[in-house]
């Protein structure tokens, strides 16, 4: 990378000419003119304005370039602007008269707050022909209140005869004063023209993963673009299909895949796997769009079948998803399933269980998923697709978590695979309320709240030395409920539960029974045994959903 400078009239010569492009996946001008009207005025008083962030370009652009706004579309690109699109689109357009609601003018009589030159911003507003206020376009009024218009300091011959031209109109009977005025015009305008504005310089040989790598970190807007976002408009010029409409469609087909994460995201990774490629970002700058294209609609049967195998194991939201890696594969893998005979199907779906839960339960996708995941759909493609039964993804050979674990596993609402792993087991047998008695879904997860099954109050007025925030000691129960409950000690608030019901004790324990909580040590109100009894209720239920069997508390 390299530092450079450059003055504001080679800048615009760049832009006018088409050397100096911006990226199509660049968003568009985002500027108030009170921000315009700021740069105009360090321009004039020769303050800075930062650098700007340029890619070299030999031969065809790594990515589809577009002129900057009202700026010729021709010419051959030898820059790509990666920062700067403001600065320059409300340079170049403030000298042009590209602003049809607003004029700038500098004032030969009003200074900044800094004593600098100042700049005017004056709305403009058009009725019929003719353009309010109507002083705007009388050049001896303007020069009455000491304004002259921007557009007449763009570097150049042009430019200096119309300068010329409207300060003789402006003096009207005064000609004796066009000379004074045009020096202080002339000044300015070499102020303009002289201006540095310093850049750094990537070189044309910098690999598109890392020009995207510099522009994510140096891109500071409020809503930074994503990968998606970045490609989409190169994706479309080459294979002439729209992604958003694609995506649409998708959304449409199958609306609960945003439970579960970035829509965009998953199809990126997705389309990856389905290419046999890591889910990465190099990688996905490298797919073949016309084959996503073509097998798209392999990709949206995956999601569909996907999704519905999600939410049959009790998976219901990104929010509850022990690790996202999980996802694009799933859908991946679902996707060559099309076509298969009931029995194959079943296998598939067993297969599927005893990954998916491994990817939950294991390290596997703790460091390096990326290469991690693709050997492991690499081999379970073999198996589902291709019927290789011998086929042995790596994530089959890592250890599962001893019971200690388990015990020591943190609070699922925190971003913990383990803690979440456990949450998701207390789902398996519907996860019913403790006071209405509704199972959990995918339309009430939402409104669930993480309840400690042993409040955290009570265990500390017990002088516990365990930590109540374990994923042992957590359920999902409705808002309302978990006011009901509030510290209470659980032998209470099992009696309040059957008092509070015609259906008594024995509904109170099939509710915690769909928990997989076992009521035993409830009752005695014994914390440590609890964690221990349910660690090997979760222990069995793990060594049952890794091996590819349903389980159910």
């Amino acid at each position: 990378m390299e530092a450079r400078n450059r003055k504001l009239n080679d800048w615009l010569t760049a832009v006018r000419s088409g050397q100096v492009k911006l990226p199509r996946f660049q968003r568009f001008e985002a500027w108030s003119y009170s921000q315009v009207q700021s740069l105009l005025e360090s321009v004039l008083n020769d303050l800075p304005i930062g650098a700007m962030f340029v890619l070299e370009v030999e031969g065809n652009p790594p990515f589809h370039p577009r002129p900057i706004n009202s700026a010729p579309g021709g010419g051959k690109v030898s820059e790509l602007l990666l920062d700067g699109q403001q600065r320059i689109t409300a340079l170049w357009k403030s000298l042009q008269g590209g602003y049809p609601e607003r004029e700038f003018f500098v004032s030969f009589n009003e200074k900044t707050d800094y004593e600098g030159i100042a700049v005017h911003s004056i709305k403009v507003s058009t009725r019929g022909d003719k353009r309010y206020p109507l002083w705007l376009n009388d050049p001896v009024k303007l020069l009455e209140r000491g304004l002259v218009p921007v557009t007449l300091l763009l570097p150049g011959e042009e430019a200096n005869t119309k300068a010329l031209e409207w300060i003789q109109a402006a003096c009207g009977e005064q000609q004796a004063d066009v000379v004074k005025y045009l020096m202080k015009i002339q000044e300015w305008r070499a102020r303009f023209s002289s201006f540095n504005i310093p850049f750094l310089s990537l070189p044309k040989s910098t690999s598109p993963a890392q020009v995207l790598e510099v522009f994510t970190r140096i891109n500071t807007g409020s809503t930074p673009l994503s990968i998606f976002d970045i490609i989409t408009a190169d994706i479309e010029q080459a294979v002439g299909e729209s992604l958003h409409d694609l995506l649409e469609s998708l959304n449409g087909r199958v609306p609960g895949l945003a439970r579960y994460g970035d829509v965009q995201d998953i199809v990126l990774r997705t389309a990856a796997l389905m290419q046999d490629k890591t889910p990465d970002r190099p990688s996905i700058l490298s797919l073949d769009w016309d084959e996503v294209v073509a097998k798209w609609p392999e990709l949206v049967g995956g999601a569909e079948k996907a999704v519905e195998f999600l939410e049959a194991e009790k998976v219901l939201d990104g929010s509850r998803l022990p690790i996202f890696t999980v996802v694009p594969a799933l859908i991946t893998l679902w996707s060559y399933s099309s076509g298969l005979s009931p029995d194959r199907l079943g296998e598939a779906r067993t297969l599927l269980r005893k990954f998916m839960w491994r990817g939950f339960f294991t390290e596997r996708y703790e460091s390096s998923a990326h290469t991690a995941v693709i050997q492991d759909v690499r081999e379970l493609t073999k198996s589902i697709r291709d019927g290789n039964s011998n086929s042995t993804p790596p994530i089959f050979g890592y250890d599962l978590p001893s019971q200690e674990d388990l015990c020591e596993a943190g609070w699922p609402k925190k971003k913990d695979r383990l803690a979440r792993a456990i949450l998701l087991v207390s789902l398996q047998g519907g996860a019913t309320d403790l006071a209405d008695g509704g199972p959990i879904t995918v339309l009430n997860v939402t409104q669930r709240e993480y309840h400690h099954i042993f409040p955290d109050g009570y265990l500390k007025n017990s002088q516990s030395e365990i930590s109540a925030n374990l994923a042992l000691n957590c359920a999902l129960i409705t808002w309302k409920t978990n006011r009901t409950i509030r510290d209470k000690e659980p032998l209470v608030y099992m009696r309040d539960r059957a008092e509070a019901n015609s259906l008594g004790d024995d509904e109170t324990v099939f509710r915690l029974k769909t928990h997989a909580i076992p009521e035993g040590p409830l009752r005695k109100n014994d914390y440590p045994e609890f964690i221990l009894e349910r660690s090997r209720e979760v222990t069995s239920a793990m060594e049952a959903l890794t091996s590819g069997r349903p389980w159910s508390p």
